[in-house]
């Protein structure tokens, strides 16, 4: 196998070969554990039968739709505020906007049980639960707090991914459709957003994988109710608790399915997008 580094012509040396098999041996790993969990749920007749018998059980049905259209309607939330937060964080200059820039990452590095938890908290001992609960919206212990479990956590991981985004784009570019009459909407919607159209699909799709995993912070705001709050990472759990190795496995390989789904989207998709912002540059 012949190899070298990008933008480079020169032969292999040692050092590369040490980066390589690093790389090699993490990625034999994540295919090890991948290919495990398949073959002891398809690789024996019992694994096959509690695979079919889990996938067809009325909780698991309501686990997989409860996640995916959850995951859907917080992907679309989540991206209605990363977009624009992340254009602020990239473009704008103004005093409090490292602090802006610090609170956002705070969903991306606190432990996301310590998140739910803290939600709990601030809806069941403030007056925030009970105002809206006057008003009609209920989130403690109801699907619609999944939604918004998820939407605090994604839109944290795709406003940070739309802000480098953001910032590989040259700002000219705007600046030359004003000068031709656009105004800043204008400009944002149809030079700004268009030039990074593929990075955006990238990023829903990334916000929405994101969504889609969660678990503590959603087990501990929302709880565990089957047939009602129960989504697939819960489920997965569930069925472990108890021993039902082969069901969980069962759950955890659709979500393995959709993940893989998922990559192919982003790496057909954000690879143009970040070849389209970098060939916009001057």
């Amino acid at each position: 196998m012949s190899f070298q580094e990008s933008g480079t012509n020169r032969r292999p040396s040692l050092f590369d070969a040490a980066f390589c098999a690093t790389l090699g041996l993490y990625v034999i790993f994540i295919g090890g554990v991948v290919l495990a969990s398949f073959l002891m749920v398809a690789g024996t007749p019992d694994g096959r039968i509690q695979f079919m018998e889990s996938i067809r059980s009325p909780a698991v049905l309501h686990a997989v739709w409860l996640s995916l259209w959850t995951s859907s309607v917080a992907a679309v939330i989540a991206m209605l505020i990363s977009v624009p937060s992340g254009y602020v964080l990239s473009r704008y200059h103004f005093r409090g906007i490292r602090l802006l820039d610090m609170i956002v990452d705070i969903p991306i590095i606190l432990p996301p049980l310590l998140f739910g938890i803290a939600l709990l908290v601030l809806f069941q001992r403030s007056f925030i639960g009970p105002s809206l609960k006057a008003i009609g919206l209920k989130f403690v212990h109801q699907p619609s707090g999944i939604v918004l479990v998820q939407v605090l956590i994604a839109a944290a991981y795709g406003t940070r991914m739309l802000k480098g985004t953001f910032d590989n784009l040259d700002p000219r570019l705007a600046a030359v459709a004003r000068t031709l009459g656009c105004t800043r909407m204008q400009a944002f919607l149809t030079v700004t957003l268009t030039t990074v159209r593929n990075s955006i699909v990238a990023a829903f799709v990334m916000v929405w994988a994101r969504a889609l995993a969660l678990y503590g912070p959603i087990i501990a705001f929302v709880g565990s109710a089957t047939g009602y709050t129960e989504v697939m990472p819960t489920r997965m759990y569930l069925e472990m608790s108890v021993g039902r190795l082969e069901a969980a496995l069962a759950v955890a390989l659709i979500m393995i399915l959709i993940a893989v789904g998922l990559l192919l989207v982003v790496k057909l998709y954000g690879d143009d997008g970040d070849q389209t912002a970098r060939m916009m540059r001057v």
